[in-house]
């Protein structure tokens, strides 16, 4: 870790920064190893990722994170019935560098993964269960910054957004009726995050979903289609249940009881403490 320090870009002393001892990072770090793995040698990437994540915590004044990767295999590819999940991502081959910088970032800093849900959702679910201490979710992504109630940090715009409960659940509704083309999960024909917004805009929150389901049943064409044949009726539902469950982020532990899945002990590191043994121990 000290070595790391004194290599990247900038001066990066520990003890300087204004710190909140009872602040965390939760990082969704799946894009930091994209934004990384560009450099011209292996070395440069490894440089460029240590100075991504201390500046980082410099910016959310805090030493204590724990950062998120995604395994391959999610609960979420099991869902996908219309289309494969990401099944638009097929073929697009990810080159070995990353792999490289996914094992030094595990081995140096520490990152980690949890079987069977993605990064997003473990900051999503880890920020909801955390009651004693300050979070901030530190994510790129819309998806998170949208739909996770929380004080995001967006680390590639350097950007604060602050995300009420109210403005989640509509964000989450909003994409049951639009889908969501990056992860290949469709919604309904011809709408889209405008004509979805709009579609709750008279509506009380509680009405969210009940207006998602009217309008799966009332939109969605299907073959010898009928308002008043229960098959046709149930398909679309159907379809509604796989586009909520593929767009829905996990936030509680009912969600992990519903998908079968056991969350770990959370393991927070300390930059800080990684610091101060390193520096004792090379005097």
């Amino acid at each position: 870790m000290l070595e790391i320090i004194k290599q990247a870009d900038g001066l990066y002393d520990p003890e300087s920064i204004e710190i909140n001892e009872n602040k965390l990072c939760l990082i969704d770090a799946d894009s930091l190893l994209y934004y990384c793995m560009g450099e011209e040698t292996f070395e440069a990437c490894k440089i460029k990722l240590d100075s991504f994540i201390l500046d980082i915590l410099e910016n959310c004044k805090t030493h204590k994170y724990v950062a998120f990767m995604t395994p391959y295999d999610t609960f979420r590819r099991k869902v996908g019935v219309t289309k494969p999940y990401k099944g638009n991502r097929k073929g697009k081959t990810v080159p070995p560098v990353f792999y490289g910088l996914k094992a030094y970032a595990q081995q140096e800093w520490d990152f980690t993964t949890v079987d069977g849900i993605e990064a997003d959702d473990c900051v999503g679910l880890y920020n909801s269960m955390l009651k004693d201490i300050e979070v901030v979710i530190c994510s790129p992504d819309k998806d998170v910054i949208l739909q996770v109630p929380g004080l995001h940090y967006n680390y590639q715009k350097n950007e604060w957004v602050d995300t009420t409960e109210e403005s989640a659940w509509k964000f989450l509704w909003m994409q049951v009726l639009a889908g969501d083309s990056v992860d290949g999960v469709p919604g309904i024909p011809g709408i889209g995050m405008k004509k979805a917004e709009k579609a709750f805009e008279d509506l009380d929150v509680d009405a969210f979903p009940f207006r998602a389901l009217h309008m799966y049943v009332e939109k969605i064409k299907l073959d010898n289609d009928s308002k008043f044949n229960q098959s046709t009726v149930k398909q679309k539902i159907d379809k509604f249940k796989e586009t909520l469950d593929l767009v829905y982020m996990l936030k509680s532990d009912k969600d992990l009881s519903t998908y079968g899945i056991e969350l770990p002990e959370l393991q927070i590191n300390n930059v800080l403490e990684k610091w101060e043994e390193e520096t004792q121990s090379s005097l």
